[in-house]
């Protein structure tokens, strides 16, 4: 009599090498997804750098607040700036009360 273990094994080793390429596929597929995230935060962070670079070394904090409020009023995401910047102050008042 034929063990029954024996019949279902090369079925099972094939489905299980089966899901072994699938996830070796996804895991390459996700560096290559990675690395290239990687390269476009690099670029990003070159081309910040750049502006900094390009920007007044000193700035009155009354120049500053304009800009600030006139980009503000101008941005497309009026709401989004809101609470960015309410986060920013509870996070910031959170900070000097520890």
């Amino acid at each position: 009599m034929a063990d029954p273990h024996s019949l279902r094994e090369p079925d099972e080793l094939e489905r299980l090498r089966l899901e072994n390429t699938d996830l070796r596929q996804r895991v390459v597929s996700a560096e290559a997804a990675i690395e290239e995230l990687r390269a476009d935060a690099l670029q990003r962070r070159q081309e910040v750098r750049a502006l900094v670079a390009d920007l007044p070394v000193a700035m009155s904090r009354k120049t500053l607040l304009r800009q600030v409020a006139r980009d503000a009023v101008r941005h497309p995401d009026k709401k989004g700036v809101v609470v960015r910047v309410v986060n920013k102050a509870r996070r910031t008042v959170r900070n000097a009360t520890r």
